[in-house]
């Protein structure tokens, strides 16, 4: 943790790069966003995850589009779930995307291959991926920080102020408590929109 944390510029970089790579390569990257908010605190553990996902998503995106567009065309065919958000964005992109992003059921990376079908920009893309990921990202990089200050050896653990540790206590149930409902809201949204493309032919 200190050498990410001395590494200063450097240190951003590498971790921004890192989670851009778990994103691409299918693998989770949400012990990262955890480990973002123990090594740099939550408003700057957000602003780094935020650019990891963001790179990530978008790297995976013109991936599709410009490299493997056929196979992961041949390949969302036989999966009717992500055949249909890929036609349901191509309707209605920006919104779905977002949707998509709120819902912690959905394959993340799958979806990033699977939306380089579409004609959605880089741009749009990349800004709904963003907005959308803020809940979930906000909840991990929390706990990250939790465990950052347990971790820590000093006066505070060893002396520890009751009212500051309730606060947090409460503090990440209440972000736990809101990221549960956006996400069911966001759940039911997508799947309205989903059935609502199936009942007009949108996805034929």
């Amino acid at each position: 943790m200190h050498l990410l944390q001395d590494a200063g510029l450097l240190g951003w970089l590498l971790f921004v790069l890192v989670y851009a790579a778990c994103c691409v390569l299918f693998i989770p990257a949400s012990i990262l966003a955890i480990c973002a908010g123990a090594i740099y605190g939550f408003w700057m553990g957000i602003l780094l995850v935020l650019a990891g996902n963001g790179l990530g998503s978008v790297l995976s995106l013109l991936v599709t589009r410009y490299l493997f567009r056929e196979r992961v065309a041949d390949w969302i065919a036989r999966r009717p779930r992500l055949k249909a958000i890929k036609c349901a964005v191509t309707r209605d992109d920006w919104k779905l995307v977002f949707l998509t992003r709120l819902s912690p059921f959905l394959p993340f990376t799958l979806i990033n291959y699977a939306l380089g079908l579409t004609n959605i920009s880089a741009l749009r893309f990349f800004l709904a991926t963003e907005m959308g990921a803020i809940p979930a990202i906000c909840l991990y990089v929390y706990l990250g920080t939790l465990m950052g200050k347990l971790a820590a050896i000093g006066p505070e653990l060893r002396h520890p102020r009751p009212g500051q540790w309730i606060y947090e206590v409460v503090a990440l149930l209440v972000t736990i408590a809101v990221t549960y409902y956006v996400t069911r809201l966001a759940q039911r949204a997508l799947d309205h929109h989903l059935k609502h493309g199936e009942k007009g032919g949108g996805l034929v």
